[in-house]
């Protein structure tokens, strides 16, 4: 989990990671899919208000990365947030990785 407060704006990003069965991934994506599918969430909750989940799903013939997963669903998940408020869950995100 990842929380950053920026002047009254407080952000919580829940990560999780699963399999999707095909039916659930065309279900996800609108089109069908031959196989089984790893992915990743990342729930946006701004202001203990839900705004978004992110998800990232990968392509079987690539090998799964917790790391990668995270960084394209929550690039997903904040779109939508300010600038400023997104600078500073990556500059966190980063903090709490090692970067």
């Amino acid at each position: 989990m990842l929380r950053v407060t920026l002047d009254k704006d407080s952000v919580e990003i829940r990560f999780h990671h699963g399999l999707f069965e095909p039916e659930d991934t065309e279900i996800m994506i609108g089109h069908c899919v031959d196989g089984n599918r790893r992915y990743t969430t990342a729930t946006i909750v701004l202001n203990d208000n839900f705004v978004y989940t992110g998800i990232s799903i990968c392509h079987p013939s690539d090998n799964f990365c917790r790391s990668i997963g995270r960084k394209r669903a929550m690039a997903y998940g904040i779109y939508s947030l300010d600038k400023k408020l997104r600078k500073a869950i990556w500059a966190e995100y980063e903090a709490m990785c090692g970067f």
